[in-house]
């Protein structure tokens, strides 16, 4: 490429002795002066001097154009790594995050039982869940703890078949095996009956059973509790 630097061309002076060779045969048999002559050569030379400047001045622009277009381009990719670089930070401190132990949360100003609350077993519930009948001893403290020592003596892989939808899946055997030892409710002693319908109806709550039931069972053991012969001599 060349270069062109404005101001710093002089035009020739094409009127002078050194220039006469060139005019004589510029001239040659034609009737044109010196001067003119001189005169053509100092036009000339000035038209391919604009010429000159215009076509540098383009190819500057054009210089200046793609020398900002590359230095764009530069700076874009440095911004799509430098965001990159930041969201592969952000995914490694997600990971870490994920694999540091956590704590579980508690509400603060919350008192602690002091006793645990029998449980009944995965029969039971299951039988709360279906609206099945079942016998008020498996929710006694008796109950729960007999069901919770028989779990513990079947092993761990005895599985049953059951029905899930249109589907046979594979369930613990002490979710849906009744006890022999199960009280009827008729012979339950008062102690017995009095606890276990207290976690009948606390379990029934949790398992969502209609209001209406849930209210007719609490006004059925009411009027049990209630009854006149609780009133008489060894009423229990």
């Amino acid at each position: 490429m060349w270069e062109f630097t404005d101001g710093l061309d002089i035009q020739p002076n094409f009127a002078s002795p050194t220039f006469e060779v060139l005019r004589d045969r510029i001239i040659g048999g034609t009737q044109t002066t010196h001067q003119e002559v001189a005169t053509d050569l100092a036009t000339a030379w000035q038209n391919d001097c604009n010429l000159r400047s215009i076509t540098w001045t383009v190819q500057a622009n054009e210089d200046t154009r793609l020398a900002a277009e590359v230095t764009q381009a530069e700076r874009e990719l440095a911004d799509q790594e430098h965001i990159h670089l930041e969201q592969e930070a952000e995914a490694k401190l997600r990971e870490a995050e994920k694999k540091k132990p956590k704590i579980n949360n508690f509400k603060s100003g919350t008192a602690v039982s002091d006793t645990l609350t029998p449980r009944p077993s995965q029969y039971t519930i299951h039988k709360l869940k279906t609206f099945e009948f079942v016998e008020l001893w498996y929710f006694s403290p008796d109950g729960c703890k007999e069901t919770s020592d028989e779990a513990k003596r079947t092993a761990d892989n005895a599985f049953g078949f059951t029905r899930v939808d249109n589907f046979v899946a594979l369930k613990p055997v002490a979710s849906f095996k009744a006890l022999c030892k199960a009280i009827q409710d008729h012979s339950l002693e008062w102690c017995q009956f009095n606890l276990a319908k207290n976690s009948f109806l606390l379990y029934i709550n949790k398992l969502n059973w209609p209001e209406k039931h849930q209210q007719a069972l609490t006004m059925f053991f009411m009027n049990i509790v209630a009854h006149p012969c609780r009133s008489e001599p060894f009423s229990e």
